[in-house]
C-alpha cells in the first residue's frame, strides 16, 4: 500500500479570473481634515439599554473654550479642544443626553474618524467622529433631586455662617466682632431696608428680614454652648489629681486629709511601730528615700496625722513599685498575693488602696497612673508644710524632672529652682540643685489653663 496522499480535487472548479476595479496606475489620494469648528460633524452614538428612535431630535451642546462654558452649537470660535453633549427634552417624560465618557479605559482614549473619498478628485477627507454614549434620566426625579440640592447648600450655608458667627462673637477678637456686627447691620430685608444696629450687639431685627431667621437659627444652635468658664471648669474636673477646695483660705485647707485620703484609710494606717523604733533609736529599712528622710523629724514631732500621711505614702510609692507595665504602656496590678507579699501586708487596707486607685481590676491606664502620682504629691505637701523638694519624690517613683514638675503644677504649685537659703538648709551645691525644684502651694492656686484653639487669623 503506497504511503502518497492524493490531493483533494477542487468542489468549485476553477477560481474567477480578479478584474481591477480602476483601470491604469493607481492615483494619487489628496489627504485633508476638515476642522470642527461651527459645523457639527459626525457622531458615534451608542445606546446601552435603550431603543432610541432613529428621527428623534438631539440638540448639541460643545462645552470648552477659555470661559469652559456651554456653548450652542455655532458659537465656539476657532477650534479648540471642547466635550460634546447632546441633549433631548423631546420625551414627555425622559430626558435624553449623549456626552463622551470618559472613564479611563482604552476605548475613552480611542479617537474616531470618519473619511469621504472622491474617486474623481482623488481627495479624501477626513474628520474626527465623536463617541457618545446616550442615558436617559427621569425628568420628574431629576427636577426633585436639583431642587433639594439647591436646599440643602442654603440650608448649610446659612447654617455654617451662623455658627462660624456665633463662635466669633463669643471667643473671637475685637475686630472680627466687630466685622460680625457689621455684617448684621447691613443685612437687607426684603422691602430694601436695612437693619438697625442699638447698642453694638447683634439686633433683634423684624420678623420678616433675612437676619431674622439667621439670629433665629443662631440662638437656636447657641442656647446649650458651654461658656469658657465652663469649659475650664469641665477640663478641671476631668483631670487625673485630688480635688482641690477653691475656697480654701489657706494652702492647708486645699487638699484637706479627710478628702485626700480618707478616714477609713487613715483609721486603718498604723504607726506605732514607727513612733517605738524612733524612740529606741532602731533602724528602720525603707523602700524610699522621701520616707526615711522625714520619719525620724515626723516622729518625733508628735504629730501622728502628719506621721500616717508619710505611712501612706510609701503604700503608694511601693503599690506604684509593684506595678508591672503590659501591653501598649498599660500598668497591671499583680494578683491579690503577689501583691500582699510584694508590699508586706494586706487586708482591708490594701483593698481600699486597690479600688481607689485601680477600679476597671487589673489594669491601671495612663490616667490612673497620673492619678496615683498626684495623689502623692499632694500627699508630700502636707508631710513638708506646702514647700517640697521635688528630687526625692522623683527617684522613688523613677520619674524624670519634667513628670515630676508636671505632676505637682497640676495641683497648683508653683515650681522654682531652690535659692541661696534653700540650698543651704538642704545642703547642696549650686551645680547639685539642677535636680532640686521647690514646689509651693500658695493662694491664689496656679493651675495650668486650658487650651483655647484661636481660628485662622485670630491674634
Amino acid at each position: 500500500m503506497s504511503d502518497k496522499k492524493r490531493k483533494r480535487q477542487s468542489e468549485k472548479g476553477e477560481r474567477p479570473v480578479k478584474k481591477v476595479a480602476i483601470d491604469g496606475q493607481a492615483p494619487t489620494v489628496k489627504l485633508s481634515f476638515a476642522e470642527d469648528n461651527d459645523i457639527l460633524g459626525p457622531v458615534i452614538a451608542s445606546t446601552p439599554g435603550l431603543s432610541l428612535p432613529l428621527n428623534f431630535p438631539l440638540i448639541p451642546y460643545k462645552k470648552g473654550g477659555r470661559d469652559d462654558r456651554i456653548l450652542p452649537p455655532g458659537n465656539t470660535g476657532k477650534s479648540t479642544p471642547y466635550e460634546l453633549l447632546l441633549q433631548s427634552s423631546a420625551h414627555s417624560k425622559l430626558d435624553y443626553t449623549a456626552r463622551e465618557e470618559h472613564d479611563g479605559s482604552a476605548d475613552s482614549l480611542l479617537k474616531h474618524y470618519v473619511g469621504i473619498y472622491n474617486p474623481s478628485s482623488g481627495e479624501l477627507e477626513l474628520m474626527e467622529a465623536h463617541k457618545v454614549t446616550v442615558r436617559t434620566t427621569l425628568r420628574s426625579e431629576l427636577e426633585d433631586l436639583r431642587v433639594a440640592r439647591e436646599q440643602a447648600a442654603i440650608a448649610q450655608r446659612t447654617t455654617m455662617t451662623s455658627k462660624r458667627h456665633a463662635l466669633g462673637m463669643e471667643f473671637g477678637t475685637k475686630k472680627s466682632r466687630k466685622a460680625i456686627e457689621d455684617v448684621t447691620v447691613n443685612a437687607i430685608t426684603p422691602r430694601g431696608g436695612r437693619v438697625a444696629s442699638p447698642g453694638g450687639t447683634i439686633p433683634p431685627p423684624a420678623s420678616n428680614t433675612i437676619a431674622a431667621s439667621i439670629l433665629k437659627s443662631m440662638a437656636a444652635s447657641i442656647a446649650d454652648m458651654p461658656t469658657p468658664k465652663n469649659l475650664q471648669t469641665a477640663a478641671d474636673d476631668s483631670k487625673p489629681r485630688p480635688k482641690a477646695n477653691l475656697d480654701a483660705k489657706a494652702p492647708e485647707e486645699v487638699y484637706p486629709i479627710a478628702t485626700l485620703i480618707g478616714n477609713e484609710i487613715m483609721s486603718a494606717i498604723n504607726v506605732k511601730d514607727w513612733i517605738d523604733a524612733v524612740a529606741e533609736k532602731k533602724d528602720v529599712r525603707l523602700h524610699s528615700r522621701f520616707v526615711a528622710k522625714r520619719l525620724e523629724s515626723v516622729a518625733q514631732s508628735g504629730d501622728v496625722k502628719r506621721l500616717k500621711v508619710l505611712r501612706y505614702i510609701l503604700l503608694l510609692i511601693n503599690f506604684n513599685s509593684a506595678l508591672k507595665t503590659g501591653h501598649k504602656g498599660v500598668k497591671r496590678v499583680p494578683p491579690k498575693e503577689k501583691l500582699q507579699d510584694t508590699m508586706g501586708f494586706g487586708g482591708p487596707l490594701l483593698d481600699s488602696i486597690r479600688r481607689k486607685f485601680a477600679p476597671a481590676g487589673s489594669e491601671m491606664t495612663r490616667w490612673h497612673v497620673d492619678n496615683l502620682m498626684t495623689h502623692v504629691a499632694a500627699a508630700a505637701l502636707i508631710v513638708d508644710n506646702y514647700e517640697v523638694d521635688v528630687n526625692d519624690l522623683r527617684e522613688d517613683l523613677r520619674l524624670v524632672n519634667k513628670e515630676i514638675k508636671q505632676y505637682f503644677s497640676e495641683l497648683g504649685c508653683k515650681i522654682n529652682p531652690p535659692t541661696e537659703t534653700e540650698r543651704s538648709k538642704l545642703k547642696i551645691t549650686k551645680a547639685e540643685s539642677i535636680n532640686h525644684q521647690i514646689a509651693k502651694l500658695r493662694l491664689p492656686l496656679n493651675f495650668p489653663k486650658q487650651r483655647v484653639m484661636r481660628t485662622k487669623g485670630g491674634r
